[in-house]
């Protein structure tokens, strides 16, 4: 069948059928009207927090607590990493076609020119479009329009005040609509090893009164590509950086400082990042080359999308360092040097530096062997040979990247649900009802406490 456009796929293919494709399987504890699929881990356990539930027929679906609705396209395209066609880097239009032309059991051919939806050309993110507020050292009202965002996260005044300096309340003038704005929680995005202008948001709107869900994206033309979210409670500049803690969101950066700032005193000090959604190989590219000095955390998401992330992460860390690699290498291969064939060639792979130092260190070791030396001499060049080859394998050290994959506890998708299901639990524990603030509230209340905010 030639000639496809996404009107077939979208009168052909249900948001069932994607969703089954990546994985997804029917909760048969939800009911019929309203179908939902979720994850299973790898001991046939649902993972928490994952689950897509199906309306209109099978046409849309959304992803609670965010209640943005995916037809078969935007599923696709939103959630590339879930499709085995998927490439980093790759035209996700490109994927939408070979991802529907497989589930319609239809040949693929490459074209110079690939289907795809019409977009309006985006104007550039401009800063200046929009209007700022920000939360102000020892003024706790500032905090209030903040709350909110906050509290359905479960994430504290502590924290907020620790970040503070790392998320606005971005306001902007609805185009074509006068009198009409939008408002969002708004995370900074900056290049790595740029100017530090900001070039564009990571976004989170507030929840709905019903509890079913909010916004979450990047603002429109912002640089997603290159862009990261980056910040420090202790003010740390990324280039300065001992320690990054990389995630898929800001939320989750945050929850996880919340849930290990006691028991890690040194944790201000490090830096926290967030892609805004699926990692690019441009972020991850930044990212290596700035925080040279850095160890890396890897806090991706505990799914399959999660770990591969993670090895997109290593790839890219291949590709630019591989000097890393290569004494990683040399290190994990046993055997000694002249002897076994695989350390041999993983000496020879080390950078040039490291390879003259070794032979360096081995010459004042022939030159021990000679016995020509008095044995005050020859007690002085043990010492410098003992030295050489302490400093050869600091050299070799040197050169690895140390990389660190975190997840959150068993059972949570990610550390925000992690931050939650404590939260959940202590209130449980105090006998409280659960609202999110371990009090009953009722809808009168709920006018009453966040009336301010409008």
């Amino acid at each position: 069948m030639e000639g496809l456009t996404y009107d077939d796929y979208l009168q052909r293919l249900t948001v069932q059928d994607v969703l089954r494709d990546a994985g997804y399987v029917r909760n048969r504890k939800d009911g019929a009207r309203y179908p939902s699929y979720v994850r299973l881990d790898e001991q046939g356990r649902r993972i928490r927090g994952d689950k897509f539930i199906v309306t209109q027929e099978g046409r849309r679906c959304f992803h609670p607590p965010v209640q943005r609705t995916y037809n078969v396209i935007s599923l696709i395209k939103e959630h590339p990493d879930l499709f085995p066609e998927y490439e980093v880097g790759m035209n996700l239009d490109k994927l939408v076609n070979k991802v529907c032309h497989r589930l319609l059991n239809t040949p693929y051919e490459e074209r110079d020119v690939e289907i795809r939806e019409a977009q309006r050309e985006l104007k550039p993110f401009d800063l200046k479009d929009y209007r700022l507020r920000r939360i102000v050292p020892g003024d706790r009202d500032s905090c209030r329009p903040f709350y909110p965002y906050f509290k359905h996260r479960g994430i504290d005044l502590k924290t907020q005040f620790a970040f503070r300096d790392s998320f606005v309340l971005a306001e902007k003038d609805v185009e074509g609509k006068p009198g009409v704005t939008r408002r969002n929680l708004s995370f900074p995005l900056t290049v790595p090893g740029g100017d530090g202008t900001v070039v564009g948001f990571e976004e989170r709107g507030w929840p709905r009164r019903d509890g079913s869900g909010a916004y979450k994206g990047k603002a429109a033309g912002s640089n997603g590509s290159l862009g990261l979210w980056t910040a420090s409670p202790a003010g740390t500049a990324l280039k300065d950086a001992e320690r990054v803690y990389l995630f898929e969101s800001a939320y989750d950066a945050m929850a996880y400082h919340q849930l290990h700032r006691e028991t890690d005193g040194d944790l201000g000090k490090a830096v926290f990042v967030s892609t805004g959604g699926n990692p690019t190989r441009g972020q991850m590219q930044g990212l290596v080359r700035t925080a040279t000095g850095a160890k890396f955390h890897l806090c991706f998401d505990n799914d399959p999308a999660g770990r591969q992330f993670a090895e997109n992460f290593f790839n890219v860390l291949k590709e630019e360092k591989p000097e890393s690699e290569a004494a990683r290498k040399y290190r994990d291969t046993p055997g000694k040097i002249g002897v076994d064939h695989e350390k041999e060639s993983a000496f020879f792979a080390l950078p040039k530096e490291a390879k003259e130092r070794y032979f360096e260190v081995e010459s004042l070791t022939e030159d021990l062997r000679e016995g020509y030396l008095c044995e005050e001499d020859r007690q002085d060049l043990r010492e410098r040979i003992k030295e050489g080859w302490k400093a050869f394998d600091a050299m070799v050290d040197g050169y690895i990247v140390p990389v660190e994959r975190i997840l959150p506890s068993e059972g949570y998708k990610d550390f925000n649900d992690e931050l939650l299901g404590k939260e959940t639990s202590e209130k449980k524990a105090m006998g409280c009802d659960l609202d999110g603030d371990g009090a009953v509230e009722t809808e009168e209340s709920h006018e009453e406490k966040h009336r301010f905010h409008r």
